[in-house]
């Protein structure tokens, strides 16, 4: 039975937790009106120059417009990713320190030892592009569906050499998956970085390779040294319409092979502030300029991202990517 003084001292927990939860929410809103109040920072986990950098420079750029405060770039490279990432994660939960978020978030905990909870201690704020992958070769490649790619397998003796930026990126992956998908002998080597191995590529060193958009990789297809044969989807990119697919091409994906990007923040940074930051995606991706700017790097703007969706696209990326990366026994090198 309940007693009167117990019922009463029960009402009065009840109502300090409510008043406890109220105060929160307050300040974060009162918070969230003042945001932000000195500069912000995009920890990058890749050095200056390359396509991830390029993206983060830009929407930095547009960003500092609509928040009132400068964006910085903040280039953390190394460990693939994994310092920028613990940098964000040791910095204050109150929006000023963001992280350039991509593909290695859902690959990195994979191969790597990280000191953090890949599932737990991130907050997606918004996508900003989706990042189509390349097959790439030289212009005088005889290879111009996958049946030539066998037959140079052939030629070779030894297989078809396909370079990548370096152990677990996304050209690693599309290595594994024709070598599956051709049923023929391919050698996988990779690179430190993109642009060494497009430059072993235009030297005749490699077969082909696997590259995502960049401004070295444009300015080689638009030179004629380098053609882009195939796209590792189930479609052609909208802003490389001759370029086919990966099923025009011959090819049937273990599954599908493109990177993203977008922003996160440490997980406890106050909802309202992630909303704020959202909103200056948003009015980022939304700027003339800052498309244009994609769009010349053959990137895909998403436009219709928030902070739920990016959240669910990332932790089933770190599912779909685990479960792969397990299955072939891919180890960091």
């Amino acid at each position: 039975m309940i007693t009167p003084n117990a019922l009463k001292h029960a009402t009065a927990l009840i109502f300090k937790a409510l008043v406890a939860v109220s105060a929160a929410s307050s300040v974060g809103v009162v918070f969230a009106q003042t945001y932000p109040d000195r500069p912000v920072s995009i920890v990058v986990g890749f050095a200056p120059g390359g396509a991830f950098d390029s993206v983060m420079r830009s929407v930095a750029e547009e960003m500092s417009k609509t928040l009132g405060q400068r964006v910085n770039v903040d280039n953390r490279p190394g460990a693939g990713g994994a310092i920028a990432t613990q940098a964000v994660i040791a910095a204050a939960p109150d929006g000023h320190t963001l992280l350039a978020a991509g593909l290695q978030l859902g690959t990195g905990p994979h191969l790597n030892k990280v000191n953090y909870d890949p599932n737990a201690d991130l907050t997606m704020v918004g996508q900003i592009v989706s990042v189509p992958v390349f097959l790439l070769v030289r212009t005088d490649s005889p290879v111009n569906d996958a049946k030539d790619l066998v037959a140079l397998s052939k030629k070779n003796g030894n297989g078809v050499s396909i370079g990548s930026g370096g152990v677990g990126t996304t050209g690693h992956f599309g290595a594994l998956m024709l070598e599956t998908a051709i049923n023929a002998p391919v050698v996988h080597v990779p690179f430190k970085g993109g642009a060494p191995g497009l430059l072993a590529l235009m030297a005749g060193e490699i077969d082909a390779m696997f590259d995502q958009p960049s401004g070295v990789l444009q300015g080689l297809l638009q030179s004629g040294k380098l053609r882009a044969v195939a796209v590792m989807q189930s479609s052609r990119h909208p802003l490389t319409p001759n370029v086919k697919s990966a099923p025009e091409f011959g090819l049937t994906l273990e599954t599908p092979l493109r990177g993203w990007q977008g922003l996160a923040v440490r997980t406890g940074t106050p909802p309202a502030v992630v909303q704020k930051l959202s909103a200056a995606i948003a009015a980022a991706v939304a700027s003339p300029a800052f498309k244009k700017k994609m769009e010349q790097l053959d990137l895909e703007l998403i436009t219709t991202t928030s902070p739920e969706a990016f959240q669910k696209l990332y932790l089933s990326e770190l599912t779909r990517w685990g479960a792969f990366i397990k299955k072939h026994k891919i180890t960091a090198q």
